[in-house]
């Protein structure tokens, strides 16, 4: 073989090759995971080991949580997503209390704001917000549009956490040119390592199907020690909320 024909050979080889792995790659890009961590913003310690991890998450702190102001501060430095997990009415309250300073469907819209503002002030560099509980409010379009008007206003996305079926929050979000997705699945229902590596992979899975997948988990020793079982299985497919909301 003359070596011309081995250089022409190889050179259609290595562009095989590349056009291979950049359709792998374009594969890969286009399918999208993105994990929120709920309930930030009590336990310094658990929160420097999610830090640890090095992943691009998203992190939604509780206002009144003791830490909030101070880890979400230092999550925003570390280039992490930081969010308000706003506490809201679920539907079996009082048996499921959200705790303080909840919004309610029958709080009037001053003290909604004020809530919305308050809990802005002691998350400053949240970019985002999902709901703490809050099935009722969900269902309840004259207090997703209070919301919806204050993330507006902010230029807030929103992530529905899709505690009841049939969840208003992204409809009402689209009126309001507020950006919006949908949780997808819940991480750790279950506090056991391998039923959160287990969920992990459902939603994994579903990329065979969908373009993106959000994903919620808690701050929890166990949902972090199944993060980092799983972190090299997660790497290419994680990406930071922000691209998947619409």
């Amino acid at each position: 073989m003359s070596k011309k024909i081995i250089l022409v050979f190889l050179v259609f080889f290595a562009f095989s090759a590349s056009f291979a792995n950049s359709a792998t790659s374009t594969w890969i890009l286009r399918k999208k995971l993105s994990i929120i961590i709920d309930d930030m913003g009590y336990n310094k310690a658990l929160s420097y080991r999610f830090l640890s991890l090095n992943l691009p998450l998203a992190y939604s702190f509780l206002p009144d949580a003791p830490y909030t102001t101070e880890l979400s501060n230092l999550f925003d430095k570390k280039g992490y997503t930081v969010m308000i997990h706003m506490p809201s009415e679920p539907l079996d309250y009082p048996k499921d209390n959200p705790g303080k300073n909840a919004i309610y469907v029958n709080t009037p819209k001053k003290r909604t704001m004020f809530l919305l503002n308050r809990a802005y002030k002691k998350i400053p560099a949240a970019i985002g917000l999902n709901n703490h509980m809050g099935s009722k409010i969900l269902l309840n379009k004259r207090h997703l549009d209070y919301i919806m008007e204050f993330l507006k206003r902010n230029h807030l996305f929103f992530i529905d956490s899709a505690t009841v079926k049939n969840s208003l929050g992204c409809k009402e979000a689209e009126r309001y040119g507020v950006l919006c997705a949908k949780r997808v699945v819940f991480l750790d229902d279950k506090n056991n390592v391998r039923y959160i590596e287990h969920q992990l992979n459902t939603a994994l899975k579903m990329l065979e199907k969908k373009d993106s997948v959000v994903a919620i988990g808690h701050c929890r020793i166990d949902t972090y020690r199944a993060l980092k079982i799983m972190s090299a299985k997660l790497k290419p497919y994680l990406v930071n909320v922000e691209y998947v909301i619409k």
